[in-house]
């Protein structure tokens, strides 16, 4: 784990700080238009869903639909590449809790990282994709793991359908440090904040939008044990209901060998 972090570490701050971009700009009446700071960054859509005929290129260079994309419950993470803070720090901090989640990527779950700067390149997200790989020892498979540039229209599509609000200053963006999981369909199940991700809140979030996908005994078992906060966002082990669950089944046991142990002892 300490070679993982400090691998990553590294990578993260030996980052080029420019690569060139061969995008053209928006024109600059709407530019302007889009500059505006929105009321509130992150407004959560959880029920609504993707707009998932949208066109996206992978890091290949290939032009994808979400939907082809989006076949199981996926963690979709809004970021710009160039960025050499937050964004880094949360992919970082996704890499580092991906090797404990306790489902298969790529058959039970997958992530897409999706730019919101629309200058940036397929070429700058082969770069991005590749540090991360590296940075968990090419252990997890390439193709669960999608990084995607795209149009000013198309991301802010995606980005608006989630309630997920940025603005760009200067060469650097104003945006919310969230991600958010959706089901097969698109629909958006769960918003995880911060860029500290919790293995647990990942695998939760996941089973919960599988659809029952996983297994319904597993993930009710788990829902009865973990209760979600929706202050905190994440999900919290809930102690008084399994600890005064436990004392109950404990003092019905006793309570029923009391009462058919005494029958026996008479008979």
């Amino acid at each position: 784990m300490l070679c993982r972090y400090l691998l990553l570490t590294f990578i993260i701050l030996t980052l080029p700080l420019q690569i060139v971009s061969a995008h053209e700009s928006e024109p600059e009446a709407e530019h302007q238009q889009r500059e505006k700071p929105p009321a509130n960054w992150l407004d959560e859509k959880s029920g609504d869903s993707l707009p998932l005929d949208t066109l996206f290129t992978d890091s290949d260079g290939q032009q994808v639909q979400l939907s082809q994309l989006i076949d199981k419950p996926t963690l979709v993470v809004p970021v710009y590449y160039r960025c050499r803070n937050v964004c880094n720090l949360l992919l970082g901090g996704l890499a580092e809790a991906l090797p404990d989640i306790k489902l298969t990527a790529g058959e039970d779950y997958r992530i897409i990282a999706l730019s919101i700067d629309a200058e940036e390149t397929p070429e700058i997200a082969a770069h991005s994709k590749k540090t991360f790989m590296t940075a968990l020892n090419n252990s997890f498979p390439p193709q669960a793991w999608t990084f995607l540039v795209g149009s000013d229209k198309n991301i802010r599509l995606v980005t608006d359908a989630a309630g997920y609000y940025f603005q760009k200053k200067g060469e650097d963006f104003l945006h919310p440090i969230a991600a958010f999981v959706v089901s097969d369909k698109g629909k958006i199940v769960r918003y995880i904040n911060g860029y500290r991700f919790s293995s647990l809140d990942l695998t939760m979030s996941l089973i919960e939008a599988s659809e029952n996908r996983v297994g319904t005994p597993i993930r009710k078992a788990l829902e009865f044990c973990f209760s979600y906060d929706p202050a905190g966002r994440r999900y919290t082990f809930n102690l008084l209901k399994v600890s005064g669950t436990v004392i109950l089944l404990t003092l019905g046991s006793f309570l029923l060998f009391l009462i058919f142990g005494g029958r026996k002892k008479k008979s």
